[in-house]
């Protein structure tokens, strides 16, 4: 979560009301014509009457609904959750417009400004649930202030109704993407029933605020009406039924009728669209594809800074054994129920005669279930891990066995771990907590629990890097292993007596299945309807043929990897599962590095423009920059190191897996994302920070040899005074005054250059320091020397 001192308390300037007459026939100037559903001309008038007559910062409250805005003002890395200061920001706003409208009318009316401002913001974020919670948050804040439970007004009501019906209509949304029919029926249901109940009783209401409300909910009615007619048409499509039902004739006369937006339009074609597919694939009578066995691995890579993996295995083991205080666990926490070394199953593909600390292999933290419970039919378990490896390749592991899946299962089930996912119920066993979202527990349990874990035993080690311990995710990875496919007549066909279907062989059999272009695209980030899967082109990826046998297939898109190696054994495609692992994990490791880079330009910066301040401590920025720079050409060691072994023939033992490494290196992108990261560290290591190091070194050395200088040179005056002095030239008491004169001239010199070059402060805190370290040390020595004379005796 962020801090919430984050939040800007300060409203922004807003327009001051009208008073007088002006206020008394607001509503007549607003309502001289009528309130038109639909119409383009209406925001406009309702966010002018709100801001000429009532001083509502209209720009603002709009601007509550676009949380991505906000996004980059509080944390523009995107590493934590900004709820708080999204709320937070929010209430301030929703409570000064509260309180500028005293009127009826003008209170509906902001009711219809934030359903506008919603609904557009709607149409362009996948962050529903702040949406939604935005929309609760006015709607508590404007009764409260408005005094509705005590005093209620019908027609603020029935405007804050229409804004609820936009809250259930993005909730049906957030159900679609769960890929969970039973729950998009039963909500589309809900919905359409909450459009009845708006529709009856804004007809029973005079004014022009029900009347508009009226004719949009109508609209709304309409289009969930015919949203359900072709969700229903789909069903029986899909179940192989040929129900009659032209739905480019019905979308024809629904548009003749009734002013559907574009977005509704599109939803609808989409539907339209997707009938026409399943209706071409019945026609030619293809066979569908279903998942008769296989595995789903959810993997959400990340990189660590400020650790390196020995401390990580340390301190890990050592919060692992040590058991929580009474009072110490904390509510939610995901502990792990093992720790142990050696974590993959498939530990022999790796060269055994690699250094130790390059290996593939290292430490697993073993968690507890997770369960997903999508809805009362469906309930999901899976394996969960957190994985660390000595070559910085770290991920957080949750995998499933999978039977029996259909195209559109399948397109669901690789939906599960995108963050814009809709909302299920996920929880952990022994954490007493659930999350909505998997992609909540994974940022959950990585940004927030594990720094947590990793900042347990620092106190026990006697040296520990200075820098913070950060996690730096990389991109969320799919991985599905098909282990046996067959064919089916239709969707969900049920097995009828001993009659077994074609099994699939190959993968180009597989991929000429209805439903086979659900494994050449990446997992989708928006859905129009359930059978999205069935519009899909035919080939957005990068294909792999023929791996170990004939027909074998490995299918790389942007997030996800299929593995189909149908007639192969298991530990043979088990090989390509742990190879493909590792290459998505990769991500992780780069997002760590590309932070590294970033924050030494970031620090050098820093070091430069502190370097150049009057007054700084320029030893302390030249000590600073040094090892700076030392950890940097560190880092490129390592770095390249690394680089050198992924694209080594030795970093595994077969040839042929060896040769699957290189090819996913090159089709998924990572061979692309290294070289740009080489090119990087090239231009960082060759920036002037090494010049500006020498200049800094040339300027310290020079000051020295000033100061030697100037020392040397009033030893030299003072030597040649005591050689005229004894010669009898000039007085005694002048020549005093003469040595006195060079002597504070030679000290003020070297102390100005040495005040100019380290700072005031600094050097006051030298002047302090020395002495009493030369006391300490003539302390010690005098100690020293009396235990000898004792112990002499």
């Amino acid at each position: 979560m962020s801090d919430s001192s984050h939040v800007e308390t300060a409203t922004p300037a807003i327009p001051v009301p009208r008073s007088g007459a002006d206020v008394e026939s607001l509503d007549d100037d607003l309502l001289d014509a009528p309130l038109e559903a639909r119409s383009d001309t209406v925001p406009r008038r309702i966010e002018s009457h709100l801001q000429d007559r009532c001083g509502v910062d209209t720009q603002g409250i709009r601007d509550c609904f676009i949380w991505n805005g906000l996004q980059s003002e509080v944390d523009p890395g995107g590493e934590w959750d900004i709820e708080e200061a999204y709320l937070a920001r929010a209430t301030a706003v929703f409570e000064a417009a509260a309180r500028r409208t005293q009127r009826g009318v003008s209170r509906a009316l902001l009711c219809l400004w934030v359903h506008h401002s919603s609904v557009r913001a709607w149409n362009h974020t996948y962050r529903v649930d702040l949406l939604t919670k935005c929309m609760v948050r006015f709607a508590a804040t404007a009764r409260e202030l408005w005094g509705l439970d005590s005093e209620p007004d019908p027609t603020v009501e029935l405007a804050l109704r229409l804004c609820e019906l936009v809250q259930e209509e993005i909730l049906l949304e957030d159900r679609l993407k769960t890929g969970s029919r039973l729950r998009y029926t039963e909500f589309l249901d809900t919905v359409i029933g909450s459009c009845t109940g708006v529709l009856h009783d804004a007809a029973t209401m005079p004014g022009p605020v029900a009347a508009y409300i009226g004719d949009e909910v109508a609209v709304r009615h309409q289009y969930h009406l015919a949203l359900r007619e072709a969700n229903r048409a789909l069903t029986a499509k899909s179940a192989g039924q040929r129900k009659k039902y032209e739905f480019r004739k019905e979308l024809r006369r629904l548009v003749n009728r009734w002013p559907f937006s574009s977005v509704e339009l599109s939803k609808l074609n989409a539907h339209r669209q997707a009938l026409e597919r399943l209706q071409e694939a019945q026609d030619e009578k293809r066979p569908w594809m279903r998942v008769d066995e296989g595995r789903i691995v959810y993997l959400f890579p990340f990189g660590v800074t400020g650790l390196d993996y020995g401390q990580i295995a340390s301190r890990l083991r050592w919060a692992f054994e040590q058991p929580p205080e009474e009072g110490e666990e904390r509510p939610g926490m995901v502990r792990p129920t093992a720790v142990i070394d050696h974590f993959t199953y498939h530990a022999d593909i790796w060269e055994p005669r690699l250094e130790r600390d390059k290996r593939f292999d290292g430490t697993e933290l073993i968690l507890g279930k997770v369960r997903l419970r999508v809805d009362e039919e469906t309930t999901e378990e899976l394996n969960a891990a957190i994985r660390f490896s000595p070559m910085g390749v770290h991920c957080l592991r949750l995998e499933r066995t999978v039977e029996d899946l259909y195209p559109s299962e399948l397109h669901a089930a690789m939906f599960r771990a995108a963050r814009e996912h809709g909302a299920i119920e996920v929880d952990c066993e022994q954490s007493g907590r659930t999350w909505d979202r998997l992609a909540r527990f994974a940022r959950d349990l990585l940004l927030t629990q594990l720094p947590e874990q990793l900042s347990y035993g620092a106190e026990d080690e006697e040296s520990k890097d200075d820098a913070p311990i950060c996690i730096h995710r990389g991109r969320s990875h799919v991985l599905v292993r098909v282990l046996r496919a067959s064919e089916r007549q239709r969707e969900f066909e049920p097995h009828i007596g001993e009659v077994d279907r074609p099994m699939v062989q190959d993968g180009h059999r597989l991929l000429s299945l209805v439903g086979a272009s659900v494994l050449l695209h990446a997992a989708p980030d928006a859905k129009e309807s359930l059978w999205d899967w069935i519009r899909l082109a035919d080939d957005h990826s990068k294909q792999i043929w023929n791996q170990r046998n004939q027909g074998d297939l490995l299918i790389s898109t942007e997030n996800t990897t299929v593995i189909a190696a149908l007639d192969a054994p298991n530990f043979i495609s088990g090989d390509l599962e742990a190879i493909a692992e590792f290459t998505a994990c990769l991500s992780g490791t780069l997002a760590a590095w590309n932070f590294q880079l970033d924050s030494y330009r970031a620090g050098v910066t820093e070091l430069i423009a502190a370097y150049n301040t009057p007054g700084a401590d320029r030893g302390a920025q030249l000590a600073a920059m040094k090892a700076a720079r030392t950890r940097m050409l560190g880092f490129e060691n390592e770095t390249r190191q690394v680089i050198s072994l992924l694209h080594s023939p030795t970093l595994l033992r077969s040839p042929s897996n060896a040769a699957a490494l290189r090819r996913l290196l090159a089709v998924s992108g990572i061979d692309e994302q290294i070289e740009t990261f080489e090119a990087r560290l090239n231009e960082v290591m060759a920036d002037q920070s090494e010049a500006t190091l020498q200049r800094w070194e040339g300027d310290r050395q020079q000051r020295v040899r000033d100061s030697a200088t100037a020392a040397v040179s009033a030893l030299s005056i003072c030597a040649a005074i005591s050689i005229w002095q004894g010669a009898g030239f000039w007085t005694p008491q002048a020549w005093g005054w003469t040595t006195a004169v060079v002597a504070v001239w030679a000290v003020g010199y070297v102390g100005q250059r040495w005040v100019s070059y380290n700072g005031f402060r600094a050097t006051a805190r030298f002047v302090v320091k020395v002495p009493l370290a030369f006391a300490g040390w003539v302390w010690r020595a005098a100690t020293a020397w009396r235990m000898r004379a004792i112990r002499e005796r």
